[in-house]
C-alpha cells in the first residue's frame, strides 16, 4: 500500500511540475521574421518604459548611480549617447542584471539617432 501511495505521489508531483514548466516559443520559427518596429519611435511610449523598467533601480537619487540620474526627459536626453553605448555593451553591459532585448536596444538607438526627441 505504501509503495502504491508513493508511486501515485511521485506521478502527481511530476504532472504538476510538467504543467508549470517553462515553454519557449521560437518566434522566428513559428511566425516567420521577428519584427521590431523602430519607425516613429516615441520617447514616452517606447524609450521611457524601458528606462523605467531597466535603469531606475540604480539611476535615481539614493540609488547606486545617483550621480547620473535618469528621472526625467532632460536627464535621459543628456545621457542618451552613454545609454546607447551601455545597452549595446560598450564599456560594460547595462543594466547589470543582463542586457535588454535586442528590440529595445534598437528602439533606443533609433530614438538617439533621431536626435532624442521629447515625443
Amino acid at each position: 500500500m505504501k509503495k502504491l501511495f508513493f508511486s501515485v505521489l511521485a506521478f502527481a508531483s511530476l504532472m504538476m511540475l510538467s504543467q508549470n514548466a517553462c515553454y519557449y516559443d521560437n518566434e522566428v520559427e513559428q511566425y516567420g521574421v521577428a519584427t521590431c518596429d523602430t519607425t516613429n519611435i516615441s520617447f514616452s511610449q517606447d524609450v521611457l518604459p524601458v528606462i523605467n523598467a531597466s535603469c531606475l533601480s540604480c539611476h535615481v537619487p539614493g540609488g547606486q548611480q545617483e550621480s547620473s540620474p535618469m528621472t526625467n526627459y532632460e536627464e535621459i536626453k543628456n545621457y542618451s549617447d552613454a545609454i546607447l553605448e551601455r545597452v549595446n555593451g560598450i564599456g560594460g553591459i547595462m543594466p547589470p542584471t543582463g542586457p535588454i532585448s535586442e528590440c529595445n536596444q534598437s528602439k533606443i538607438e533609433a530614438w538617439v539617432r533621431a536626435g532624442a526627441p521629447n515625443n
